[in-house]
């Protein structure tokens, strides 16, 4: 009776024990901890660009290959690849390395959001939301991901910012300005 006792209890810390506390999101001006943009209550990137006289078909194929040319981690992929409607939709990594300091310990962090690229004709929507924290087999919604330090945390908010932000301009220079060869 007791050893049936004993393995309950191990068993219920152990599930305890690797329950992530979430917290809850932090909005400053419409933004995460006042950097990143949330929409509909949701951390979310969208822009919208007009690449004058290209056809769809054209801008799909643009998008697609920077897609496959941008996106190297083994656990990128792209579900939905539809030359017909001119959508590409993706589950993609992000790495966010940040140096040690004084006054942070750094580390290397790891994020994966959603991709989507809507294409018609001269314009292309390109749309990332749905970012999550991924540590190991475990993973937070970026809007409830809660760190010890308030300062990391907006470290590594702003770094994540600019890479997504670098992200949909590299996404545009390669896809507006293609060069033909």
């Amino acid at each position: 009776m007791n050893s049936v006792f004993l393995v309950a209890l191990i068993a219920s810390l152990f599930c305890i024990g690797t329950v992530r506390a979430d917290c809850p999101p932090v909005l400053t001006n419409g933004k995460l901890h006042g950097i990143l943009p949330v929409t509909n209550q949701a951390v979310t990137y969208t822009e919208v660009v007009d690449c004058g006289p290209a056809s769809q078909a054209d801008l799909f194929r643009r998008a697609r290959l920077w897609l496959t040319q941008s996106f190297h981690s083994p656990t990128d992929n792209f579900a939905l690849s539809d030359k017909e409607t001119g959508d590409l939709v993706g589950r993609v990594t992000q790495v966010v390395t940040l140096p040690r300091s004084e006054s942070s310990a750094g580390g290397v962090y790891t994020f994966r959001y959603s991709f989507v690229v809507e294409c018609t004709n001269r314009k292309y929507r390109a749309t990332i939301t749905q970012i999550t924290f991924e540590d190991g087999a475990r993973s937070a919604s970026i809007e409830t991901y809660c760190q010890k330090n308030e300062k990391d945390l907006q470290v590594l908010y702003s770094e994540l910012d600019k890479q997504l932000k670098t992200t949909l301009a590299s996404l545009q220079e390669n896809v507006k300005n293609y060069k033909a060869f």
